[in-house]
C-alpha cells in the first residue's frame, strides 16, 4: 500500500474527530460574531444616550433615545453583559471540544505510531536509537496535539474575528476600512518571514533533542560498563555538548520567535496610529460619528489581539511541521518483511522447521550463510556450533522469522514462514537467548509474557513443569519480585529461569536456544538444562553453542564456518573424522584445562 502524504495522514486522524472538532469550530465561530456585536452598544451608548442621535427604522424595538433614554441605557448593558456572558459560554464550549478532540488525536497518533514500530524488522531497530524514537513518539506526537488545539483556539477563531471585523469596517466606511486593510499583507509579509527561521531552528531543535534522548537512554543503559570503565567524565562531557547542541539550536529558534513579536507589535502600532488619526479628522469634518469611531476603534483593538497571538502560536506552527516531516520519516518505514495478503494460520503445529538452501546477508554485497539445508523434528535436538561470526545466530533469527532469506526458504510444517502470519510463527518458534530480555515487572508477568491471557497462576505452574521454580520462590518476594529494568537485579541464572519458564507456558512446538547456559553457574546450569531436556521431549530444538560439552548428546551436530555447513553428525562421528568439529573439539579442551590450571594453586 501506498503511503499517504503527512498532511493526508493527519486528516484522516482529524475526519475521525470531525464531530467534535466541528462542534468546537462552530462554537469559536459563533464566538467570533459575538466579538463583531460587543462595540455596538457602547456606539449607540455613546451616539444615542449621550448624544441623543436617532437610532435607525432597524431598531424600532429599543426604547426611542429621545423619550426613554435612561430605559435604553438600561437595555444597552444588559445588551453587555449579555453578550460577555455568551462570550464566556461560547469560549468553554470551543475550549473544552477542541481540546478534548486534540487529546483524542495525540492518542491515536500515538498508539498507531507505536504499534507500527513494534512491527518494523529487526534490521531498522538495529540502525535506530530507542531514545529517538521514544521522542518521536512522546515529544513530536505532543508538538501536533498542540498544533491540532492552537488551529481550533488560535487561529480559527482569530482569523474569523479579523475578517468579520474588516467586513463589516468595510460596510460602514469603505475608505477608512480600506485604510485598515492595508496593514494585513504588512503583518502576512512579516509572518512569512519569521515563520519559515522559526520552522528551520525548530527542525534543527527536534533533531538534536532526538539525538540527545538517544544517547542519554543509551548510556544509562550501559551504566555498569560506564561506572566500571569509570568513563563517568568522559559521559558528562559527551552528553554537555550533546546539551549545548540543543541549547544553541534553541536559542536560535528564541531569537526569531523574541523577534516576531515586536516586529508585529511595531506594525500593528504604527497602523493604529494613523488609523486613529484618520477616524479623528473624519468625525471632526462630520464623515464620522463618534459612535462609529468608537466601534473602528474597538474593531482595531480586537484585530491587535489576534494577529499578537498568531504571532506566539508561530513556534507551535513550526514545531508542528517538523513534527510532521519526522514521524512520516518512520511511518514511511515498511522493513525487509512482507506479509502475503491471505496469510495463513493453520490449526496445528507439528513443529518441523526445515532450511532449504537458505541463503542471507545483512547487506547485499556479502552473505552471511549460504546455501544451508537440515531440518529440525520434535524430540530431537540440533546443535550448531562454529566460530564466532559464522552465521549461528544469524539462522537463529530466521528461524524465528526476524529476517527472510535472500534465497531459498525457511518452512515450519512444509510451509514456507513467508506465507504464515508474522504472530503464527512468533507464537510457535520460541528463542532463548544468552541475554534473556525482561521487562520491569514481577518475576512471573514476566513469564506470563510468553502467552496471551495467561495469568499468575499459569506461570508458576510453568516454571514448576521446567523445574526450575526452586530458583524463582527463592527470591525475596518469591515470584512476585519485581525485576529491574533488562533484569538487572537478578544474576544470570536467574534470567535464563524466567526465560526457560516462558518458553515452557508459550507452548512453542520449536525451541531455538543461544548459548543459554554461558553466564550462570554450574549449579544452576544442571538445573536449566534439565529443564530444558524437559522442554525437548516434546519439541524440535535448535540448540547454538560455544562450550562444546553442552552439545556433545545432540542427535545431530551442525559446524558452521563462514557460513556454510562444513561437517555434520554426531559427537562421536565427527571427532572420528577429524576436520572443523576436532579442531574445535581440541581448543575447547586445552582452553579447559587453562583455566583449570588457572584456578588450582601452584
Amino acid at each position: 500500500m501506498t503511503p499517504l502524504p503527512p498532511r493526508w495522514r493527519l486528516t484522516a486522524y482529524l475526519l475521525r474527530e470531525r464531530a467534535r472538532l466541528g462542534g468546537g469550530a462552530a462554537a469559536m465561530a459563533l464566538r467570533a460574531a459575538v466579538a463583531l456585536l460587543l462595540p455596538w452598544p457602547l456606539k449607540f451608548i455613546v451616539d444615542s444616550v449621550i448624544l441623543r442621535k436617532p437610532l435607525g427604522a432597524w431598531a424600532a424595538l429599543l426604547p426611542d433615545p429621545q423619550l426613554h433614554r435612561l430605559q435604553l441605557l438600561h437595555v444597552l448593558g444588559a445588551a453587555i453583559v449579555v453578550l460577555g456572558i455568551l462570550d464566556a459560554a461560547l469560549a468553554y464550549l470551543g475550549n473544552r471540544l477542541l481540546l478534548d478532540g486534540a487529546q483524542r488525536i495525540g492518542f491515536a497518533l500515538r498508539r498507531d505510531f507505536f504499534a507500527h514500530l513494534l512491527r518494523l524488522p529487526q534490521s531498522f531497530h538495529r540502525a535506530h536509537l530507542s531514545g529517538e524514537l521514544a521522542t518521536r513518539i512522546g515529544g513530536d506526537v505532543n508538538a501536533l496535539q498542540q498544533f491540532v488545539a492552537a488551529v481550533g483556539l488560535d487561529l480559527l477563531p482569530q482569523l474569523l474575528t479579523i475578517g468579520g471585523i474588516l467586513i463589516v469596517m468595510l460596510v460602514m466606511n469603505w475608505r477608512y476600512g480600506l485604510l485598515t486593510l492595508a496593514v494585513a499583507p504588512v503583518l502576512i509579509g512579516i509572518a512569512r518571514h519569521f515563520a519559515a527561521a522559526i520552522r528551520t531552528a525548530a527542525r534543527q531543535t527536534r533533531r538534536q533533542e532526538g539525538q540527545q534522548s538517544g544517547a542519554v537512554q543509551e548510556t544509562l543503559g550501559n551504566i555498569q560498563l560506564v561506572q566500571a570503565c569509570a568513563r563517568e567524565s568522559f559521559e558528562e562531557h559527551r552528553f554537555t555538548t550533546r546539551a549545548r547542541l540543543v541549547m544553541e539550536a534553541a536559542l536560535r529558534g528564541n531569537r526569531m520567535q523574541a523577534g516576531f513579536a515586536p516586529a508585529m507589535n511595531l506594525a500593528i502600532a504604527l497602523a493604529t496610529g494613523a488609523i486613529a488619526w484618520y477616524g479623528a479628522v473624519l468625525v471632526l469634518n462630520g464623515t464620522l460619528s463618534a459612535g462609529d469611531l468608537l466601534v473602528f476603534l474597538a474593531y482595531l483593538r480586537a484585530i491587535v489581539a489576534p494577529a499578537r497571538q498568531l504571532a506566539k502560536a508561530g513556534r507551535v506552527f513550526a514545531r508542528a511541521a517538523v513534527a510532521l516531516e519526522r514521524i512520516e520519516e518512520y511511518w514511511g518505514e515498511t522493513g525487509a518483511l512482507g506479509q502475503p495478503g491471505a496469510a495463513r494460520d493453520p490449526q496445528r503445529c507439528v513443529g518441523v522447521l526445515e532450511f532449504h538452501q537458505v541463503t542471507f546477508g545483512y547487506c547485499a554485497e556479502r552473505a552471511t550463510v549460504r546455501e544451508v539445508s537440515f531440518g529440525l523434528e520434535p524430540g530431537r535436538t540440533v546443535a550448531l556450533v562454529g566460530p564466532t561470526g559464522a552465521g549461528k545466530s544469524t539462522l537463529a533469527a530466521l528461524a524465528a522469522r526476524f529476517h527472510d532469506p535472500q534465497a531459498g526458504a525457511v518452512t515450519l510444517d512444509g510451509c514456507d514462514l513467508r506465507a504464515l502470519s508474522l504472530g503464527y510463527v512468533r507464537s510457535r518458534v520460541a528463542l532463548i537467548g544468552q541475554e534473556p530480555q525482561l521487562f520491569h515487572a514481577s518475576v512471573w508477568a514476566n513469564i506470563a509474557y510468553g502467552r496471551e491471557d495467561s495469568r499468575r497462576d499459569d506461570a508458576i505452574a510453568a516454571a514448576r513443569a521446567a523445574g526450575i521454580d526452586e530458583v524463582l520462590a527463592a527470591l525475596p518476594d518469591g515470584f512476585d519480585t519485581v525485576v529491574g529494568e533488562r533484569g538487572a537485579t537478578l544474576s544470570g541464572g536467574q534470567r535464563q529461569c524466567v526465560a526457560v519458564a516462558r518458553a515452557m507456558l508459550s507452548g512453542a512446538s520449536v525451541l531455538i536456544l543461544d548459548e543459554p547456559s554461558s553466564s550462570v553457574d554450574p549449579l544452576t546450569e544442571q538445573r536449566l538444562m534439565r529443564a530444558l531436556k524437559s522442554l525437548a521431549r516434546t519439541r524440535a530444538v535448535l540448540l547454538i553453542a560455544h562450550r562444546l560439552a553442552s552439545v556433545m548428546a545432540a542427535e545431530t551436530i551442525l559446524v558452521l564456518e563462514a557460513g556454510v555447513i562444513v561437517q555434520r553428525g554426531t559427537h562421536a562421528q565427527l571427532l572420528h573424522s577429524g576436520g572443523a568439529y576436532a579442531s574445535l573439539w581440541q581448543a575447547h579442551r586445552e582452553a579447559a584445562n587453562a583455566h583449570l590450571r588457572l584456578a588450582v594453586p601452584a
